[in-house]
């Protein structure tokens, strides 16, 4: 299918971001910009699209017959523990969260995030968290307390571009890990999970002043 990321980079500032300046039910996101045409046949290209977590949040509603949001509430994060986790919403008051900020090469200093319904982005990425709570979910997850070993390790398996399902799997030798990202604007995130390590590093930031990457891998060479 087509990708729903049609503003990227340099064209943030001058042309927005697409749909998301506009709200939105997942329902009708998917039925209007995630229901065309394939573009490439399946497995021969990797091309990141947050559509596709969109169809499959769709999916999940469907399935319970229950909103995304209440699905990831019952199944996830009460169950869990993760007090501070949630979906935000343009509608809503979230105490302690955190404003986002951007900068881009055209800029010499930081402005906040243009404005936009997060909440579109919907289960491709519309969620507030901390690093207590994201340990959590990391602990349930390498724990198979989530998924069955099974699943896991079908996860983790990589494809194109490293890609396994969600998460990159990088294979270095001495150290493997799970890569996964997350970036809209300012708000940013990196959590790595090293495999034959049993050890995870969370980084959240509210700035897209650092690569989170880097400092990662950073912190890697630290500890390890």
């Amino acid at each position: 299918m087509k990708n729903t990321d049609t503003v990227k980079g340099p064209n943030f500032l001058k042309h927005g971001i697409g749909f998301y300046h506009f709200p939105y039910e997942l329902k009708d996101i998917v039925n209007k910009f995630c229901s065309n045409d394939l573009v490439n046949e399946q497995g021969t290209k990797f091309d990141y699209n947050n559509g596709e977590y969109m169809i499959l949040g769709r999916i999940l509603e469907v399935i319970y017959g229950r909103t995304f949001e209440e699905i990831l509430n019952n199944e996830i994060l009460i169950p869990l523990g993760m007090q501070n986790s949630g979906l935000i919403s343009q509608y809503k008051v979230i105490k302690g969260l955190a404003t986002p900020y951007y900068k881009d090469k055209s800029l010499d200093h930081l402005i906040p995030n243009i404005p936009m319904y997060v909440e579109d982005f919907s289960a491709a990425g519309a969620m507030y968290s901390t690093t207590s709570d994201l340990i959590k979910f990391n602990n349930a997850l390498f724990n198979f307390k989530l998924l069955k070993k099974e699943s896991l390790d079908e996860l983790l398996t990589p494809g194109l571009d490293d890609y396994g399902y969600s998460v990159w799997i990088r294979d270095e030798g001495k150290h493997k890990r799970m890569e996964r990202y997350g970036r809209i604007a300012g708000a940013n995130a990196v959590w790595f999970h090293y495999l034959n390590k049993d050890v995870s590093i969370i980084i959240l930031s509210n700035t897209n002043l650092t690569d989170l990457g880097d400092y990662a891998s950073r912190i890697e060479r630290a500890i390890l």
